[in-house]
């Protein structure tokens, strides 16, 4: 057994996987011989091709849309889910919370109260579910989670299938986008369902830019100023997330350069390695996992 690393780990993730041949300088032929891969989903992709008896990968993200799930169908894939869950489901308050309350807008504006209002997660994964527990806790809110499995199901209030998307996203004062992407939420909040939103909704996408139709968002926030929207996350052209949106011109509307996770935040990142670190030690020691994902999810 070899385990390749796309980066420089922490003294932590050499305690668990350095007795599993760990590598984070690999030669060709280490690449050639090597049966697990840890790294970034976009670096993993550039290597695939070199490691024919690759087994086994763990990702250092939580979303794995960006691998080549086509040359994956025999490997097993494990995210990081959840290893970001605490300062993403932070960085979501945050956006929701200046959008309610116009903090730098240089106009008197009309503010809004979430406390004991109704916050709609759509995704209950880790980061759903910390959002979810802020919500209960910090603003004493009703929380409607919308999900194909919830992580937490009691920090829930009511729990919906996706199927009843169209009227979950009617109840919610504010309503938090944390799906991950795959090829049955890309697109899935489109202008017809957005449009269902109620009198005043605040809109935070904090998961992928591309489960919200670019052009049914920027439509609908120009029809109705009533609206909010915060995003830490933006659209990819040719392959890399592009932030020049013209979102940043609108007056209800807010932004992040993707700094919800690890890209802002050393410490997080760190703590993310080991979480993959020792998740990946954990799949090789008694073939059990944190994480795993389907890979049908993402074959077209």
């Amino acid at each position: 057994m070899m385990i390749i690393s796309t980066e420089k780990l922490p003294d932590e993730c050499h305690l668990a996987l350095d007795k599993f041949g760990l590598k984070e300088d690999p030669q060709e032929q280490d690449l050639m011989n090597a049966h697990a891969l840890i790294g970034w989903p976009s670096k993993i992709a550039s290597l695939l091709d070199k490691m024919p008896n690759l087994k086994i990968i763990q990702t250092l993200s939580a979303g794995v849309d960006d691998l080549p799930f086509q040359k994956l169908t025999h490997v097993i894939v494990m995210s990081n889910a959840g290893a970001y869950s605490e300062s993403v489901a932070e960085h979501a308050w945050a956006l929701a919370l200046s959008l309610a309350k116009r903090v730098n807008y240089r106009k008197r504006a009309e503010t809004y109260s979430l406390i004991r209002g109704t916050a709609v997660v759509l995704g209950a994964g880790g980061i759903g579910s910390e959002i979810a527990r802020i919500g209960r806790q910090g603003f004493q809110m009703k929380i409607v989670g919308v999900s194909r499995s919830f992580k937490h199901p009691e920090l829930f209030d009511s729990r919906l299938t996706v199927d009843q998307l169209e009227n979950a996203i009617s109840l919610g004062n504010v309503i938090f986008d944390a799906l991950p992407l795959n090829k049955a939420t890309k697109g899935l909040l489109n202008y017809a369902l957005l449009s269902r939103m109620r009198e005043g909704a605040i809109l935070i996408n904090v998961g992928r830019a591309e489960t919200i139709v670019e052009e049914d968002i920027i439509k609908l926030l120009k029809e109705r100023p009533d609206l909010r929207f915060g995003t830490d996350v933006f659209w990819r052209k040719n392959g890399k997330e592009d932030f020049n949106s013209p979102l940043w011109s609108f007056e209800n509307f807010a932004g992040t350069y993707h700094t919800a996770g690890a890209s802002a935040s050393g410490e997080t990142l760190r703590k993310a390695m080991i979480l993959a670190c020792q998740n990946l030690s954990s799949y090789l020691e008694t073939g059990t996992a944190e994480n795993l994902v389907k890979i049908s999810d993402y074959l077209s």
